[in-house]
C-alpha cells in the first residue's frame, strides 16, 4: 500500500484519490473481523498497536475491489433470484419472505443458523457458505434499481437491528436507537463474537446495494455503546478496527474517528487516527441532541417520498459535500438522532477476561474472518 497505514482518512482532500472512492470495481480480500495485534510500521503516523490486516481489508473494500474480475455467471444472478423470492437460500434454506415474515422474533434461528447472513447481505467477496455467490456488478444495479427488491432489504436490515437489540427509528436518515429489549440482546452480542463478522458484512452490504446513508449512523451507535456507555465490550475492537472504516465518505469517517478518540480511554492509546490531526479537527456541525423513539410509530416507518434517502431522491448536501472533496460514495452526515433519550440504567454487563465473549474475539484475531464469517 502506498499510504503506510493502510487508510486516507486523514490525507489532504486535494490528495488524488488516496483511498479509492472514485475507483472501479476490483480484489476481494478476506480479512479479520475481531482484535488484532499488528505492529505499526517504520515511519507510521500512529504509534502502538492496529489490526492491519483489518486496516488493508477495510481499505481494498473502500477501493472497490480495484484487482477483482468479474466472474462469467452466464447471466445467473442468484442473489437477485433470492431477493425476488424465486429461490430459497441455500443449503437447507426458504424464501426470503419466511425470513422477513417468520424470523423475526425467533432469535434462536437467527442465532445458529449460519447459512442465511451471506443471501441477506450479499457481498463481492467470497463467504464460507459456498453456495452462496459474490455479488456482481450487475446485480447491484438491480437492486439498486428495484423499489420491490430495496423494501426487502431495508426490512432485512430491520430484522437484524432487532436481533441486535436496536431500531431503526427513521428510514430516510437511518438513525437508529435502543430496542426496548435492548439488554438481552446486547449479552448476546457480548457473547457471541462471530456476530461482529456479521455486522461488518452487514455495513459492506449497505454501502454496495444503495444504502449507505445507513452506515455511519449505525457505526456511530455501536461507539457510542461500547466507548460511552460501555454496554458492549465484546463489540469494541471490532468497531474501532472494522465498523468505522467500511463509510467510504471521508468527511463522516473523520467524524467518527474523531468522535471515537474523543471518548476513548486513555487517549494515548488510540491508534486509529494520528493525535495531531485529531487536535485540530473540527466537525461540521454539531451532533443535534439525543431524542428518544418516537412514540407515534407501532411498525417500520414508511419512507417518504423526496426526503433524503428515498428511492425518489438524490443525494442530499452532505453527499454533495462528499462529491465536492473528491468522494465518490453519497451518504448523509452524523448530525441526526442516532441514540434514545437515557433510559433507566441498565446492570452493567460483566464480561470475565476468561469468557468466551472475550477468549472468542481474541481467537477470530488470529484467523482470517472468511475462515468461518458469517
Amino acid at each position: 500500500m502506498d499510504d503506510p497505514d493502510c487508510d486516507s482518512t486523514w490525507e489532504e482532500d486535494g490528495d488524488a484519490d488516496a483511498d479509492g472512492e472514485a475507483a472501479s470495481a476490483g480484489a476481494a480480500d478476506a480479512g479479520d473481523e475481531d482484535e488484532g495485534a499488528g505492529q505499526a510500521r517504520p515511519g507510521s503516523r500512529m504509534t502502538g498497536s492496529r489490526n492491519w490486516r483489518a486496516a488493508q481489508d477495510m481499505r481494498r473494500y473502500r477501493h472497490r475491489y480495484p484487482d477483482l474480475v468479474e466472474p462469467d455467471c452466464n447471466g445467473d444472478m442468484p442473489n437477485l433470484s433470492f431477493y425476488k423470492n424465486e429461490i430459497r437460500f441455500l443449503p437447507n434454506g426458504c424464501f426470503i419472505e419466511d425470513i422477513l415474515q417468520n424470523w423475526r422474533d425467533n432469535y434462536d434461528l437467527l442465532e445458529d443458523n449460519h447459512s442465511y447472513i451471506q443471501w441477506l447481505f450479499p457481498l463481492r467477496e467470497p463467504g464460507v457458505n459456498w453456495h452462496a455467490k459474490p455479488l456482481t456488478l450487475k446485480e447491484v444495479e438491480a437492486f439498486k434499481s428495484s423499489p420491490e427488491i430495496r423494501e426487502r432489504l431495508v426490512q432485512a436490515y430491520e430484522l437484524m437491528l432487532g436481533f441486535y437489540g436496536i431500531r431503526l427509528q427513521d428510514r430516510d436518515t437511518g438513525a437508529v436507537c435502543r430496542a426496548q429489549n435492548y439488554q438481552k440482546r446486547f449479552q448476546n452480542l457480548n457473547w457471541h463474537g462471530h456476530n461482529n463478522l456479521r455486522i461488518t458484512r452487514i455495513l459492506k452490504s449497505l454501502g454496495e446495494l444503495g444504502l449507505e446513508h445507513y452506515q455511519a449512523p449505525l457505526v456511530r451507535f455501536f461507539l457510542e455503546e461500547t466507548l460511552v456507555q460501555r454496554e458492549l465490550p465484546g463489540v469494541r475492537q471490532s468497531a474501532l478496527d472494522y465498523f468505522m472504516f467500511t463509510v467510504r465518505c471521508r468527511r463522516q469517517r473523520r467524524e467518527l474517528v474523531h468522535f471515537a478518540w474523543e471518548h476513548f480511554r486513555p487517549r494515548c492509546k488510540f491508534v486509529w487516527g494520528p493525535h495531531d490531526k485529531l487536535r485540530k479537527f473540527r466537525p461540521g456541525s454539531p451532533p443535534r441532541p439525543l431524542a428518544g423513539p418516537r412514540q407515534d410509530v407501532e411498525g417500520p416507518t414508511e419512507p417518504k417520498q423526496g426526503a433524503p434517502g428515498s428511492p425518489s431522491q438524490g443525494p442530499g448536501p452532505a453527499a454533495q459535500e462528499c462529491a465536492e472533496l473528491g468522494e465518490a460514495v453519497e451518504g448523509e452526515g452524523l448530525g441526526v438522532s442516532l441514540h434514545p433519550a437515557p433510559l433507566s440504567p441498565a446492570p452493567s454487563l460483566q464480561v470475565d477476561v476468561q469468557g468466551l465473549g472475550v477468549v472468542g474475539s481474541h481467537f477470530l484475531s488470529l484467523v482470517p474472518s472468511e475462515a468461518f464469517s458469517e
